[in-house]
């Protein structure tokens, strides 16, 4: 036993030495990132946290499902056993060389295979306030040979945000998307306990899905106005167990004086997945016309008038169940990588996404995202530049910047979905 721990060792410090080789000490916004919005190179979701502890502290929560992992049996004790490493960098930004802080940890099990568990890893960082950083978060699975890499924003700017709360659900675990379901319990912790309420508001909208990328750039402009507000009593710093009961989203504020705070939203029932006829109906208004979404709109049997609808333009069966399969499941990728303060697919980025498909290329950097299909270097290629929009309710809201020549190349390729 005391040699084959011995040999994993030396394989996972071969491995480690290996994988640090092959990272070279370049700007990430020089590195293609189109990865991060391909699910068969990122065997696992992003489930990252941070809290902002204190003025000089803060810590970052990262999720490992067991599930994701690849199990091997050992040929001595015959477990089923996983390996991985997770570690993080932070810099000053996209277009910093310098990493500020870096940690790993290295982990395993041999107790969960084929068990839906989970544990939550947690790095406690030094990071002073104020200031804006930048997380590079990697998964590395040893007995996959690869890795899952994610960025986040670490936003110390102000301890009114977001990343100053924290959300627990009913077995006081930590959750760690945006989106509730509605009638699952949960609590939000602050990092003030002398705190004694917190200002929530409730805001119901019917948001306008995105536009095709050559119309005339119009700035919406939202009425901060909630459709409802209540004072929600803190003890601790805690708040007792709440549901988000009606449709929509909310703000949850330690003062009045800022916009900023946490946001947590309460989409459709299954969300990010398609669950229902009509969420199956409504992303087609991107390649139907007018008349023909009215048309699907207005009829009562919506599975039907959505099924009939395929078939007519596919022509055939089978090519409408490949389109079918494609199509949403461009819908729920978009629900995945771009939900903001509306479903993913409602989204500019959501949009071009279900369209064209994966783009070739991405670079960011800060407050840009560009996406490229074909070669950087071909003029020929299609580019999308995206733009992060200053929102108090999400970090995730990008605007795509119009432009007029974008106008055939999106009728070529919505007429290639009809064709």
């Amino acid at each position: 036993m005391k040699n084959n721990s011995v040999k994993i060792l030396m394989r996972l410090s071969f491995l480690l030495v290996s994988a640090a080789g092959c990272q070279a000490p370049a700007k990430v916004s020089l590195h293609n990132l189109a990865y991060l919005y391909e699910a068969e190179k990122q065997f696992a979701e992003k489930n990252c946290r941070i809290y902002h502890n204190t003025d000089s502290t803060s810590t970052l929560f990262v999720e490992v499902l067991y599930s994701n992992l690849v199990y091997q049996k050992d040929p001595y004790t015959g477990l089923y056993t996983s390996s991985y490493r997770l570690s993080y960098k932070l810099s000053a930004g996209y277009e910093s060389k310098e990493t500020l802080q870096s940690s790993f940890l290295l982990s395993g099990d041999s107790l969960n295979y084929g068990k839906n568990a989970r544990v939550v890893h947690s790095f406690e960082m030094k990071v002073k306030y104020p200031g804006n950083y930048l997380l590079e978060i990697t998964l590395f699975d040893f007995s996959r040979g690869g890795g899952s890499t994610w960025y986040m924003d670490l936003d110390k700017s102000t301890m009114l945000g977001k990343q100053n709360f924290l959300v627990l659900n009913r077995s006081n675990e930590l959750i760690f998307k945006d989106y509730i379901p509605k009638g699952e319990q949960f609590k939000v912790i602050t990092d003030r306990p002398d705190l004694n309420f917190l200002y929530v508001s409730h805001y119901q909208r019917d948001f306008p899905v995105a536009r095709p990328p050559y119309t005339e750039d119009r700035n919406p402009v939202f009425d901060y106005k909630p459709d409802s507000s209540l004072l929600l009593p803190l003890y601790n710093g805690e708040t007792e167990w709440i549901m988000l009961d009606k449709p929509g989203f909310y703000q949850f504020r330690k003062d009045t004086v800022s916009r900023e705070g946490l946001t947590l939203f309460n989409f459709p029932e299954g969300f990010p997945e398609i669950t229902t006829a009509e969420q199956l109906r409504d992303p087609l208004r991107y390649i139907t016309t007018r008349k023909e979404y009215d048309t699907l709109v207005e009829n009562s049997n919506v599975k039907a008038a959505v099924d009939d609808f395929w078939l007519k333009t596919a022509r055939t069966p089978e090519r409408a169940k490949n389109l079918i399969q494609k199509y949403y499941s461009n819908v729920e990728e978009a629900n995945l990588y771009f939900t903001s303060y509306l479903e993913g697919w409602k989204t500019d980025r959501g949009l071009i996404y279900i369209i064209f498909g994966r783009p070739t290329y991405v670079y960011r950097s800060k407050g840009t995202e560009e996406w490229i299909y074909g070669e950087p270097e071909n003029r020929s290629s299609l580019r999308f530049t995206f733009v992060q929009v200053n929102n108090p309710f999400t970090g995730n809201d990008f605007m795509l910047l119009h432009t007029p020549t974008l106008k055939e190349p999106w009728f070529i390729t919505v007429q290639s979905w009809r064709r």
